[in-house]
């Protein structure tokens, strides 16, 4: 869903995947990660199956932001490779069958092929190896012995930094590694612009750690960050290194940090500093706005062949918003007086994911006068995705209208 390694992946996932969402509790059932350990223990006997590529299995892949370690006894067999495969675990066809992924969306495939060869017991884990992070995964004790990572670093969620912070703040150095241009918000991208920094953050870029690792103290818990997950993970295996061993990485970078839902992340806002006069909501902070205010409009600044389902990609045909509003971001500046009625009510921009579009659109607005801009992180494809890998969201899949039978 963004322009850097891990969500260009997750969009090729998606590519593959738009149309599995049907398949939920019809073909297979999901599980919530939260509710993981539970259904685990009522299963006795199952298999966990982690159809991620070998690579990602073993903390080995090139994609480094998503070496995030592995279940324990979990089977590795790629989605690519599960087809011809499927012998393997022919003894499992009438057991349970407990499948994940990155972020869900391969599991689903997954999921459907041995539904359809004729596996009965069949589990989706929701959100999959990503969401077992997150503050959302609840119930947690299973979880920590389950997890097994050959990194040299952790792994740790939005909600851990708070934690830490509060628990042994001085003892804790805050190491940002985004690029210079990114860290103080000047880069030519309107999303990396709005990503803020936590106070206290020393940006030393990644590009530059060898050279100024005097500045990095060893005596300290370094926490790395950067605007998307994947230069703290090669930081992290950099410093270990050169011994550094204690080491922790924030998930998918500050860019989870700032789409969290404040609800769930109480500090979300005490240390983080926003670089922009807009705020960036969350799947669920956007959802409980609409149920509670009727007198907003949403800007969808998508391209009209999107908007109208005809896109060549047929991925990218994903429907709309209920009630929005179509002007193209490469248009808004000279059709913003068709707004003039919302310069002082909420106008909530939104793109297909978590391009730069819905950004760009929300200072285009501000330098008009509007002054109730907001932005939706991540866009329409995450309200998708939230509404199905977290149970509490499911109400989001109602928000969406126009869907095409394929992309279900």
């Amino acid at each position: 869903m963004k322009h850097k390694i891990i969500m260009a992946l997750f969009l090729g996932f998606a590519i593959a995947a738009n149309a599995q969402f049907k398949n939920d509790n019809v073909l297979y059932k999901t599980v919530d990660p939260g509710d993981l350990c539970a259904a685990l223990a009522k299963n006795p006997g199952y298999l966990l199956l982690d159809v991620r590529s070998a690579g990602e299995n073993c903390d080995t892949s090139r994609s480094v932001s998503l070496n995030i370690g592995r279940l324990k006894g979990a089977k590795n067999i790629d989605v690519g490779e599960l087809g011809k495969r499927i012998p393997e675990i022919t003894d499992y066809k009438d057991k349970p069958v407990f499948v994940y992924c990155s972020h869900s969306q391969r599991s689903r495939r997954a999921s459907k092929m041995l539904a359809d060869s004729g596996f009965t017991k069949v589990f989706n884990i929701n959100g999959g190896m990503t969401a077992l992070y997150y503050d959302q995964a609840g119930d947690k004790t299973c979880l920590p012995s389950m997890v097994l990572t050959n990194n040299k670093y952790k792994v740790i969620s939005p909600a851990e930094i708070c934690s830490r912070m509060n628990a042994k703040g001085n003892q804790v150095f805050l190491l940002d590694v985004r690029s210079d241009s990114a860290f103080r918000h000047i880069s030519n991208d309107a999303k990396i612009n709005s990503i803020g920094t936590l106070e206290g953050a020393i940006n030393i870029p990644y590009a530059e750690l060898e050279g100024k690792l005097s500045s990095v103290p060893k005596n300290k818990e370094i926490i790395i960050l950067d605007v998307y997950g994947t230069d703290p993970a090669r930081a992290a295996a950099f410093l270990a290194g050169k011994g550094y061993n204690n080491l922790s990485v924030l998930i998918e970078g500050m860019d989870l940090w700032a789409s969290s839902d404040v609800n769930e992340l109480p500090c979300k806002n005490s240390i983080y500093k926003s670089p922009v006069s807009y705020p960036v909501l969350a799947a669920s902070e956007f959802g409980r706005l609409v149920q509670k205010d009727n007198d907003y409009i949403l800007l969808d600044v998508r391209t009209a062949d999107e908007f109208g389902n005809k896109h060549k990609d047929y991925w990218r045909n994903i429907g709309r918003l209920k009630n929005a509003v179509n002007i193209p971001n490469s248009e808004l500046n000279d059709r913003a007086n068709e707004l003039e009625q919302y310069k002082h009510k909420t106008i909530i921009t939104y793109g297909f994911s978590g391009g730069p579009e819905a950004y760009a659109a929300a200072i285009t607005l501000y330098n008009k006068g509007f002054t109730k801009v907001k932005v939706l992180g991540d866009g329409l494809f995450n309200i998708r995705w939230t509404a199905y890998n977290r149970k509490d969201q499911a109400y989001l899949k109602d928000l969406v209208t126009d869907l095409p039978e394929i992309n279900w």
